[in-house]
């Protein structure tokens, strides 16, 4: 390498070091709104072929935009408004005592009879009071939700009305060949559409199955508790096993012994199934990822995006992973 190269190599790499410490700084001080651009991108993938067609067929950019945007409204906050406020209802006075009491029944009897201590008290009284106050804590960051919601559709306007635009100088300025561009394009488009409907279709599904376990056995409300059962499938290793579990245990401490026992059966084999089924049918239909990679994906993007992480997680493992292809086209063939 002469001297000449040399330099350039240490001016590009100096320019590369600047261009991420910008954007590390901005996204630093932006964090608080880090949620609603990847709310707002994930609308924006689901929405964006519905909106070019609807322009296609002579519809007007900003009819074609408001109409979206008010049918998300309309499907976000007021449907996710309304079942807010249904659950909100029935776990505000939920009561972690109830539940500690009903489990330590269950301890001293397996205790008494054989013996085995399975778990200690304090495990017990901690865990339970760790999901007593997980469900406030969720109810009091409602304004939080709020703001970031707004400012996602603010941000979804502008991605919507300046669509090829946008998506035009992203690509004209990545420092790919087209073929890795378009590739880099389908894959996040297929991973983020697979993970966000199929999110939906796995909590309707369980919420679903568990709902009219909990009518029929008269567990509980099923409305609000077929909800929840499906909001805590998602939550890796814990799943809805959060929800059916002490639902039975209530069952079996009230005197309805076949009815407990048979939503401890059914919630083990039936509803536990439902998530494994639709993840590895629908996610595998859509983007071919693996069940380990949206389970790792899952817990990683919970821990750095919260709740849209459910959604990121396993797009990042699984663009980990697609940066390798990149590079083996990039660099390793002609």
């Amino acid at each position: 390498m002469t001297g000449k190269q040399l330099n350039q190599a240490i001016k590009q790499i100096s320019f590369v070091i600047i261009l991420v410490a910008a954007f590390i700084l901005i996204i630093a001080k932006l964090d608080y709104f880090f949620s609603s651009f990847l709310g707002a991108f994930t609308l924006y993938v689901l929405l964006r072929t519905t909106h070019r067609k609807m322009v296609e067929k002579g519809w007007n950019k900003l009819l074609a935009t408001s109409t979206l945007l008010l049918a998300t409204v309309l499907i976000v906050f007021v449907i996710g408004g309304t079942v807010f406020g249904i659950v909100f209802s029935e776990v505000k006075n939920f009561q972690p005592q109830v539940v500690i009491d009903n489990v330590n029944q269950i301890r001293e009897a397996i205790l008494d009879k054989t013996g085995y201590n399975i778990f200690s008290t304090d495990v017990v009284d901690q865990a339970i009071r760790s999901a007593g106050n997980f469900l406030p804590s969720i109810f009091s960051k409602a304004g939080s939700i709020l703001t970031n919601g707004m400012m996602m559709i603010f941000i979804l306007f502008f991605m919507l009305q300046e669509s090829k635009k946008m998506e035009d100088l992203v690509g004209n300025n990545l420092p790919l060949k087209k073929g890795s561009i378009d590739l880099l394009k389908k894959e996040t488009q297929n991973m983020v559409v697979s993970n966000s409907i199929g999110i939906s279709v796995i909590l309707i599904g369980q919420a679903i199955f568990a709902g009219l376990a909990y009518w029929i056995l008269g567990a509980g409300n099923p409305i609000v508790w077929g909800l929840l059962t499906g909001v805590f499938g998602l939550i890796p290793v814990i799943g809805t096993a959060g929800i059916w579990l002490p639902l039975s245990v209530n069952l079996l401490f009230g005197g309805f012994i076949w009815q407990g026992i048979v939503l401890i059966i059914y919630g083990a084999v039936i509803i536990s199934s439902v998530d494994n089924v639709i993840r590895m049918v629908f996610l595998k239909k859509y983007a071919d990822v693996h069940p380990l990679t949206a389970i790792f994906g899952i817990i990683l993007g919970m821990n750095l995006f919260g709740f849209w992480g459910i959604i990121f997680g396993p797009l990042v493992i699984s663009g980990f992973f697609l940066l390798f292809r990149i590079y083996k086209t990039e660099y390793l063939t002609d």
